[in-house]
This record gives C-alpha cells, sequence and structure tokens, in this order.
C-alpha cells in the first residue's frame, strides 16, 4: 500500500518541480529583464544577439572615430583658409611690384615684406596640429628610382600611350637588368630622329653609325662624326654610361635597306639577349643618282609609314640605354611584363610631415573593414612652388603672379576635397545612427524580456504550484490514514 500511494505522488512531486523551475525562470528574467540569460534560454538567439551587440559596439566607437575625422578635417581647413589670406597679400604685393614706377629701395621693401609672408605660411603649415597629426605639414619623403647618372629608368619616363619628346644626344632613359618583353616605338614626326640602343660601357649595339662608308646624316648634325667625337660628347657618365666608357661600333647592326615595322628585320644577339628592330625607314631609300651626298638622304622622306621605329628586347641581362638621336621632336610609347626596380631611401624628415589619415566607417562582425581617407595636403611654401619665387626685379614679379595663382588653385583644390569629404563624414554618421537605432531594435526583440508574458507566466507557475502543493499534502493524508489502520 506504501509503495502505491508513494507512486501516486511522484508525479505530483515532478509537476511541482517543473513548476519552481518555471516559476525561477520568470523571476529570473522579470529581475534582469532579458529573456536571454543563458545559452540554454535560446543558443541561436543569443548568438545572433552577439553579433549584434559586436556591431553596435563597433558603431558607437565608429561615431567617435568619424567625428574626429571631421574634426580634423576642420582643422586642416582652418590653416589652409590662414594661408589663402597670406597668398592673396602675397599676390598683391607681386601685382604691385611689377610695376616698373617703383623705386629699388620700394621693391626690396615689398621682397622684405613677402618673404615674411612665406614664413608665415611655412609656420602655419606645420603647426596646424590635430591628434598629433600635421595634415599641412611637407609630404613624407618618398623613395626614388636609382638612375644612372641623370637617366631615369624607362618606367619613369615612358608610357604605354604615345606622348612627346624632345630629341638630342641626351640618353631618353635606361632599361634596367631584368626587364622582360620591353617593346619601344618611336614615330620621327618627318623629322631625323633614330633610334640608339647602348650598353653602358659603350658598345652601340642597335641604331645608325656614326663612322665608315654610310655614315648618318642624324650624328652629323649632332657634330659627331669620329669615335673620338663620341667618346667627348656622348659617352658621359650623365647619360648613363661608366666611368671611362669608350665608344664600341664592332657589334652594331644599322639596318641598312631594310625596314620593317610588323617583321623586324635587325637582330642582335647579345649576352643572352634577343633584340629586335625595325630599322631606320629613312636608310631604306639611297639617293637617286647624281645627288650629293653621302648616299643617303638626310631622313626628310616623303613616306609617313617610315616615320616610324620599333625596338624589342626579349629579356634584358644587362641595363641599357635608350637614346633618340635627331635633331627636333618625336612621339614615344613603351611596355613591358615586368621591370624591376631599384630605389634611393629618401632622406629623414627634419620637421613634422603630412601623412594621409584612414577614418574606419563599417566594422560589423565578419565583413571586410571599411575606411575612408582624408589625404594629406601639404601646403608649405616649398610644396606649393613659391621656394624660389621672388618680387624683385619687376620681371620676377610678373612671373611670381604664376606661380601664386596655381598655389591659390592648390589650396582651393584642397578646401574643396576637405569640404566635399566633410559632408561624406557627416552622412556616414547620419546612416551609422540610424544603423544603431535598427540593431538596437532587433537586438532587443531577441534579448528582451516582455514583462507582460514573464509577469503572467509567473501568476500562472504560483497558481499551479499552490494546487500541487495542495494536492500533494491530501495524498500524503490518505497514506497517514493507511498506516494507522495497520497499527
Amino acid at each position: 500500500m506504501f509503495s502505491i500511494s508513494s507512486s501516486r505522488s511522484l508525479p505530483i512531486s515532478n509537476q511541482l518541480d517543473k513548476s519552481q523551475r518555471s516559476l525561477n525562470q520568470a523571476i529570473e528574467r522579470l529581475s534582469s529583464g532579458l529573456r536571454v540569460n543563458s545559452a540554454k534560454d535560446d543558443a541561436a538567439g543569443l548568438a545572433i544577439a552577439n553579433r549584434f551587440q559586436a556591431n553596435l559596439n563597433a558603431d558607437m566607437q565608429i561615431t567617435r572615430g568619424v567625428n574626429d575625422g571631421v574634426s580634423l578635417i576642420q582643422t586642416a581647413d582652418g590653416g589652409l583658409e590662414n594661408i589663402n589670406g597670406l597668398l592673396q597679400r602675397a599676390r598683391q604685393l607681386a601685382v604691385q611690384a611689377s610695376t616698373e614706377t617703383l623705386a629699388d629701395s620700394d621693391r626690396a621693401a615689398l621682397q622684405q615684406e613677402f618673404t615674411q609672408l612665406r614664413a608665415e605660411i611655412d609656420r602655419v603649415a606645420n603647426d596646424t596640429t590635430i591628434f598629433g597629426k600635421t595634415p599641412l605639414a611637407p609630404a613624407t619623403p618618398q623613395p626614388l628610382p636609382v638612375k644612372l647618372g641623370d637617366t631615369p629608368p624607362a618606367s619613369e619616363v615612358l608610357e604605354p600611350q604615345f606622348r612627346p619628346y624632345a630629341s638630342g644626344v641626351k640618353s631618353v632613359a635606361y632599361i634596367p637588368v631584368g626587364t622582360q618583353n620591353f617593346r619601344l616605338e618611336m614615330d620621327s614626326l618627318a623629322y631625323d630622329d633614330d633610334i640608339q640602343l647602348f650598353t653602358t660601357d659603350g658598345r652601340h649595339l642597335i641604331g645608325t653609325p656614326i663612322t665608315g662608308e654610310n655614315t648618318d646624316h642624324v650624328w652629323q648634325h649632332q657634330k659627331i662624326e669620329s669615335e673620338a667625337d663620341a667618346d667627348r660628347l656622348l659617352m658621359n657618365s650623365s647619360e648613363g654610361f661608366k666611368q671611362n666608357a669608350h665608344y664600341d661600333s664592332s657589334g652594331l647592326q644599322d639596318g641598312t635597306g631594310q625596314y620593317d615595322t610588323t617583321h623586324l628585320p635587325v637582330t642582335v644577339n647579345y649576352n643572352g639577349m634577343q633584340i629586335h628592330w625595325s630599322g631606320d625607314g629613312d636608310r631604306q631609300y639611297p639617293e637617286t643618282a647624281g645627288q650629293s651626298g653621302s648616299g643617303f638622304n638626310n631622313g626628310r622622306i616623303d613616306d609617313n609609314k617610315s616615320q616610324l621605329e620599333v625596338l624589342t628586347i626579349d629579356e634584358v641581362t644587362e641595363d641599357l640605354l635608350i637614346f633618340v638621336v635627331g635633331e627636333g621632336n618625336f612621339n614615344a610609347s613603351a611596355t613591358w611584363d615586368h621591370m624591376p626596380l631599384e630605389y634611393t631611401p629618401p632622406p629623414p624628415p627634419t620637421g613634422p610631415v603630412s601623412i594621409d589619415t584612414d577614418i574606419v566607417v563599417g566594422a560589423d562582425f565578419g565583413s571586410d573593414l571599411q575606411k575612408i581617407t582624408i589625404r594629406a595636403t601639404p601646403s608649405d611654401s616649398k610644396t606649393l612652388g613659391l621656394e624660389d619665387t621672388g618680387l624683385d626685379p619687376a620681371e620676377k614679379a610678373r612671373a611670381a603672379l604664376g606661380d601664386l595663382d596655381r598655389a591659390m588653385d592648390r589650396i582651393s583644390e584642397y578646401r574643396g576635397s576637405y569640404g566635399a569629404l566633410q559632408n561624406r563624414l557627416e552622412d556616414v554618421t547620419e546612416t551609422v545612427a540610424d544603423k544603431q537605432v535598427i540593431t538596437a531594435d532587433a537586438l532587443s526583440r531577441i534579448m528582451d524580456a516582455d514583462y507582460a508574458v514573464e509577469v503572467s507566466n509567473m501568476s500562472r507557475v504560483q497558481i499551479t504550484q499552490q494546487a500541487g502543493t495542495a494536492v500533494l499534502a491530501q495524498a500524503n493524508q490518505r497514506l497517514d490514514s493507511v498506516l494507522a489502520l495497520l497499527r
């Protein structure tokens, strides 16, 4: 009998335990205000809410960072406004100094004021500071490609599109070791301009001859008619040649009588390089019999198709120098698959420098960082092109007007960029604020407790628990009665 009665009271006890757990949960939610207090309440909801909370925290910090960015822009714009005022005054002095009725002492006084204005521009540029940034200071020195003498690498001079150059006896560029599939096209524009390719020790690989029976008029025009002339006028270290380089034409392929820009007829194999050249168009056509001259014309050809020259190199195994020797202007373009470059380290800055500033505008959970860059706006006198500007004499004052106009244009460009960027950052602030509201609402729907529901649940559980307690008491009384009869 005891076991039967116990089995009847056990379900009641289990129900009381369940109601107690429900009551505890309702009390916990009401006391914390949260529907999800641990992973057991809603594992998936908790994971989603955690990502939402990360986004909210990031957005709050983004708002602070964006506001700091706006402060930086406003500070920089204020400095630029001051510099613009100084430039306005400097231009007024330049106009005054351009008048030739001024005495020398008057113009000297104007020059003194101009010098002070330039110094003040530098002071404002260096002292405009916020958050440790100096947005108007000189730009950070950048490394420069290594030159051979005064000759830059081809990547710094030549472009895939045709652009104009001046010909002469000055090297156009050098092709560094390791360059692959280099192609140069040169249009002489009806002048006598010819491609010449040299090694840095003076070997003449491709081009037109200086000496011999078929000398080219283009060299004669430059007063180079012998190897001694070439050593004296061409083989200079400033042009990229090594010290004590001597002209050597023993391997020259001049392509006399050959010319084709499609199937390049002139080939040189040197030091593992395959060099191909179209030949010089004007040397394809000797002068007619009875005419005086070297046997070839002077480059003035009527056939427009013969004005183009093409040079290709498969892989450069030593530095090569490109010359376009001539007497006028030419157009050129160049392409390559790969061109390695060496750089000289920049000198250390002697004062504050301006650098770009990144402002984070997006950092959502699981997404890439989004940022807006506030570009540096160096506005010192050197960057503005005023380092060598002066007002004395009058001719220099007139030239100063152009320098000052360009400087003011740059300041206006800077300020316009800052204004547009400030508007964008303010839009970002509004967008982030709207996003915060939406995210907070979504987080609340997942995490926050519904007090009406939880109070109702607590009342229901309390009633259930009270009823269960009363029923359990009745069951226990019946058990006591049975036990009393057995005694």
